[in-house]
């Protein structure tokens, strides 16, 4: 579901012509927060990891992993959520992220609400940050040590396949990429996807298709619902890319586990690396 709304969210950061950040640091309150709503599908997986579920009083419509989430309150989306609700789950801290929440960030604190604002990501390291950042937000620190550490393991133990460039697409109408300003770019290259778009310092750039048979990539990984293979290898002007014509498309990745900065993302890695063996 959470899928359904990342085109509009990234749509919303071009228009508003933000770039992403990559800097966290942990909320310094007063206390120890143990109402907590998250208004980030991402941060609320971050917060099932570090074992601190019991602090969530609410999500959004959005957040459905892991499966028990389903049973906490909804307050809506994660760009309106529904103020009543809000007040009703008496939150003592609301997690969000910038920039596309910046501005909902401004109004809830405007009418009372403390809230913790982490940034995007540009790249591995970032992610790391966010997590251990909303562990120490949480005073959980040690957790989130390990949590990270274990992560950071999992990472080392994909061996690293021979380099090949690489368009990702997350979007088709319009046509939007991964730049260099993504964390998922590093991610790639650990197991030797090199971006074609990585030059770009965009999160998420409007690609025109052009350019894609320009930089000429060997595989094209499709990161959107109801992706189509066969669509893309039969796009006009794209049969003399490498990726097309050696069949080197693939639309069945882990979406949720690549597009969610989060304790999933390492793993969506190591399937999308058994994924495209073959293709190399």
């Amino acid at each position: 579901m959470f899928m359904k709304t990342t085109a509009r969210l990234l749509l919303c950061a071009l228009a508003l012509g933000i770039s992403f950040c990559s800097r966290n640091t942990p909320y310094k309150s007063n206390g120890e927060p143990h109402r907590v709503i998250s208004l980030v599908p991402s941060l609320t997986e971050i917060v099932y990891a570090l074992d601190a579920e019991d602090r969530l009083v609410g999500v959004t419509t959005y957040c459905d992993y892991p499966a028990e989430v389903k049973e906490k309150k909804k307050v809506g989306d994660f760009l309106s959520p529904d103020p009543e609700r809000l007040r009703v789950l008496r939150p003592d801290l609301i997690l969000l992220t910038t920039p596309t929440q910046a501005q909902l960030a401004e109004d809830l604190k405007a009418t009372g609400f403390r809230v913790a604002v982490f940034t995007d990501p540009r790249n591995l390291a970032g992610v790391f940050a966010q997590i251990q950042a909303l562990a120490d937000t949480l005073k959980v620190s040690d957790r989130g040590k390990e949590l990270v550490d274990s992560l950071r393991s999992a990472l080392e133990g994909i061996e690293r396949g021979k380099e090949l460039s690489a368009y990702i697409e997350i979007s088709e109408e319009p046509l939007i990429s991964v730049g260099g300003g993504s964390y998922l770019t590093d991610a790639l290259e650990h197991i030797g996807l090199r971006n074609v778009f990585s030059d770009l310092s965009q999160g998420y750039p409007v690609i025109d298709p052009e350019e894609v048979l320009v930089r000429s990539p060997e595989v094209i990984l499709l990161l959107y619902p109801n992706a189509s293979r066969t669509n893309v290898l039969h796009r006009i002007g794209w049969s003399g890319i490498p990726a097309v014509s050696n069949g080197a498309v693939f639309d069945s990745l882990p979406i949720d586990e690549l597009m969610r900065p989060g304790p999933r993302l390492i793993r969506g890695v190591a399937v999308t690396d058994s994924l495209i063996k073959h293709a190399r």
